[in-house]
């Protein structure tokens, strides 16, 4: 007999910016729902750096997902940074476990979906995807007790790096990478750094200098968890953020009548 795994509940939540509506956003969803039509879906829609919102743009967004089942949109009106976006869908999903996306993947068949959820009926709950934050599983629970994304990394790069150095000092082992087939990252960042100085075409250098000039410094002995390839000692620990988010969940069922 073929044991059936148990489907674990949990949420999707997409970051998204304007430019990348119709080449990323609405095949993505669209693909989602066409395979998970019941699961909650969460989008944060960012802002622009020193440019006027587009408001068509949002229109564009709100009318794509206005019809649709389970699906919760949240939008900037200035350009905020990725960790930002990613504690807002954290914060506001309906289920502890988040499947986080970029909105620039590409979705190539259900063995996506269905090898996740076997890793989660496993027990196996924050996990990075093909070694990449833009497609990452994660437990509410554990961002809990580590600390939330920080977000004094005002725009994109590190931030992911900057939580697995937190993780991996808190629990002594480096974050779980999976392999799962059927998406592709396509790494579309260029309008996302619009008006910002970039380092390797690919990361906010404000980021890159709050990281390393700010937050951590390298360590001589080499004994701690790293980033950028770096072991670092954290001269700077992340603020408390979101610290109602565990009191709320707590506590919400004494709400009910």
């Amino acid at each position: 007999m073929i044991k059936k795994h148990k489907r674990m509940k949990y949420s999707i939540g997409i970051t998204t910016y304007e430019h990348r509506f119709e080449k990323y956003l609405k095949p993505l969803i669209s693909k989602i729902k066409e395979m998970r039509p019941e699961i909650e879906i969460l989008v944060s829609v960012n802002g622009e750096n020193n440019k006027q919102f587009n408001e068509e743009y949002r229109t564009e967004v709100l009318s794509f997902l206005s019809g649709m089942k389970n699906t919760f949109v949240t939008t900037y009106p200035t350009y905020r940074g990725l960790g930002k976006l990613w504690n807002n869908l954290l914060a506001n999903s309906s289920n502890h476990l988040v499947l986080l996306l970029n909105d620039d993947v590409t979705i190539t068949g259900d063995t996506f979906f269905k090898e996740v959820e076997l890793l989660l009926s496993r027990g196996i709950s924050f996990f990075k995807i093909n070694q990449s934050w833009s497609h990452a599983m994660v437990d509410r629970r554990v961002v809990d007790d580590i600390g939330w994304f920080d977000e004094r990394y005002l725009s994109i790069g590190e931030e992911d790096g900057d939580f697995e150095w937190r993780y991996g000092q808190r629990f002594n082992t480096p974050l779980c990478n999976t392999l799962v087939p059927h998406i592709v990252n396509h790494v579309d960042h260029d309008n996302c750094l619009l008006g910002m100085e970039k380092v390797n075409g690919k990361y906010s250098k404000f980021n890159l200098d709050f990281a390393f000039g700010t937050k951590y410094r390298v360590d001589p002995e080499g004994k701690n968890y790293g980033i950028m390839n770096r072991s670092v000692i954290c001269d700077s620990p992340t603020p408390p953020q979101h610290t109602a988010e565990r009191f709320y969940w707590e506590h919400k069922e004494e709400l009910k009548i």
